[in-house]
């Protein structure tokens, strides 16, 4: 299991609320106890400086033994030294009379008694109560004083996750942009209301985003350059080419075609590396004019018909939808007859091409189902690398997928890739972008093509 900041802040505090609270509830159990035994010891006290100021008389010189309720007082007046007391609420109970003046505890007729014993002119003034009752009384007291800390503590425990999870809410926001960051969108985070303590961690975030743009930008310009100052060298090699073939011996013609070969294969790479260039850059200020998605599949189609045709592949739109993009013409054709350009140097002679469109999640997507032999599942993940290549045996530059995948990303599109799940061999290449009534951002990433054939 991952460490969670937040599920470790909890417990802390928690677990210190909770030791508090256990703290407080003790200590109060205590207090209470203890002052609740002060104040029957006052009692106890008061009664007997009463009997000394007259009241004994009120008191039944022969009252029934056992009369007396368990929970009440025992009142005992006596001369001093005599064994028989002259007032007393229980004659059952013999009072020690030798019981020092004050409070005491001593045991009497098999139980606990806390006795107050006051002497005043020869006469002997006892006031008693059970230890038991006193017991129960403090108990019961004290543990009345526990009911708001156990009625406190949930909402307390509540109140502690609420404030952690809203403390980390702009964390969280954080991580969520940091996460939407990548090649195409390298936005520095924005740090108004950022909480001090996470200022330093966004700073670095934000310089790191800069360090990595002037990167990216810096390659992007040396491919551009690269691939634009090598053009020229190239046209004028493949002029000189053509010039020369008639006076190619027959002998040499095969290698001659080798070597024309060689040179369109370079600048078809070098074109790739243009466009790869163009996908990558910043998207231009301003807005975007709609493009028709279905007048796309049907220009990508009809640009690779005659190829297909001459190889006997069965290539069409099924499902056409008249839906409006977010995007330039020019990217999203160039990443559709990307798509397209692949399933057809992929497909063997005979096979089948299928497109398809639907709209899905605010966004249309663009299936492309072939009848190739597919991508291995292990080398999947690789398909949009730059210059990486599933079949070495088939011509290619390895960077059509990895324009494709820049060019939607580039709109708040994606694309993805995977073989097929219907019992026959071939790969299932799709592209989505936002509606044009949708702002980029409102197109959701997630969801996987279709894997019906229509």
């Amino acid at each position: 299991m991952k460490p969670s900041l937040r599920n470790h802040l909890a417990v802390a505090l928690g677990s210190l609320i909770g030791l508090v609270a256990i703290a407080q509830g003790v200590s109060s159990y205590q207090l209470c106890r203890a002052g609740m035994s002060a104040l029957l010891d006052l009692r106890l006290e008061q009664v007997a400086q009463r009997m000394r100021n007259g009241l004994a008389d009120s008191i039944p010189a022969t009252p029934a033994r056992g009369s007396q309720p368990v929970r009440d007082i025992v009142i005992s007046v006596r001369k001093s030294g005599a064994d028989i007391p002259l007032r007393s609420t229980e004659p059952s109970l013999a009072l020690p009379g030798d019981a020092a003046e004050g409070f005491s505890s001593g045991r009497v007729g098999g139980e606990q008694w806390r006795i107050y014993t006051l002497r005043d002119q020869g006469t002997l003034i006892q006031i008693a109560q059970r230890s038991s009752v006193r017991n129960e009384l403090e108990r019961n007291t004290a543990l009345k004083t526990l009911w708001p800390t156990l009625v406190l503590l949930p909402l307390v425990l509540g109140a502690v996750l609420l404030i952690v999870h809203v403390s980390l809410r702009k964390m969280n926001q954080i991580g969520n942009a940091v996460q939407a960051i990548d090649a195409s969108h390298l936005e520095s985070l924005p740090v108004v209301g950022v909480p001090v303590e996470l200022l330093p961690f966004v700073d670095s975030i934000n310089r790191m985003i800069s360090r990595l743009r002037q990167s990216i930008e810096a390659e992007r310009k040396f491919i551009a350059d690269a691939a634009h100052e090598l053009r020229t060298p190239l046209t004028a090699l493949r002029l000189q080419a053509d010039n020369l073939q008639p006076h190619i011996v027959p002998g040499n013609q095969e290698r001659f075609n080798e070597l024309r070969a060689g040179i369109a294969r370079s600048g078809a790479l070098i074109t790739q590396l243009l466009r790869l260039a163009r996908a990558d850059a910043p998207r231009a200020a301003g807005s975007v004019e709609p493009v028709d998605a279905s007048g796309v599949v049907v220009d990508a189609v009809a640009g690779v018909l005659p190829l297909a045709a001459a190889r006997g592949i069965d290539i069409g739109a099924d499902t056409l939808i008249s839906a409006q993009i977010a995007a330039p013409l020019v990217d999203v054709a160039a990443a559709v007859k990307n798509l397209v350009g692949n399933a057809v140097r992929y497909t063997p002679d005979g096979g089948t091409i299928d497109l398809n469109m639907r709209v899905q999640n605010n966004a249309v997507w663009i299936e492309v189902t072939d009848t190739g032999p597919g991508i291995p599942a292990a080398l999947l993940p690789r398909v949009f690398d730059r210059f990486f290549r599933a079949n070495a045996d088939i011509e290619g530059t390895g960077l059509g997928l990895s324009i494709v995948k820049a060019v939607t990303q580039k709109y708040g599109g994606d694309a993805v890739l995977r073989n097929r799940e219907d019992g026959q061999s071939g790969i299932v290449a799709a592209v989505y972008f936002p509606l044009a009534d949708q702002r980029p951002d409102q197109a959701v990433r997630y969801g996987e093509p279709s894997t019906d054939r229509t």
